[in-house]
C-alpha cells in the first residue's frame, strides 16, 4: 500500500468494527488517504493502531482490541 495523498478528517467519522459478540464498536478517523495497491487506487480512513498506539494505519484490514473486523465508515455528530 502507497500513500499518495492524506488529508485531515472531521472529527466525526469513525471507522466501525464488528465484534465477535455482534456489536459495533467505534475508532476515529485521523485522516483520508488516497492510496494505491497495485493498480487499484483508493480511498481509505486513517486511524491509530489499536494494538500498537504509536502507529497510524489504514482502516481496512485492521481489527479492535476486542478481535473485531473492519465493517464500514459512519459520521456522528459531536
Amino acid at each position: 500500500m502507497e500513500i499518495q495523498q492524506l488529508v485531515p478528517a472531521e472529527s466525526g467519522w469513525k471507522a466501525l468494527f464488528e465484534e465477535p459478540t455482534e456489536e459495533i464498536t467505534r475508532s476515529r478517523i485521523l485522516g483520508w488517504a488516497l492510496v494505491r495497491t497495485g493498480e487499484a487506487v483508493e480511498v481509505v480512513g486513517m486511524i491509530v493502531d489499536p494494538t500498537e498506539p504509536s502507529r497510524v494505519i489504514a482502516a481496512p484490514g485492521s481489527t479492535s482490541p476486542g478481535g473485531g473486523a473492519f465493517s464500514r465508515y459512519g459520521f456522528y455528530e459531536s
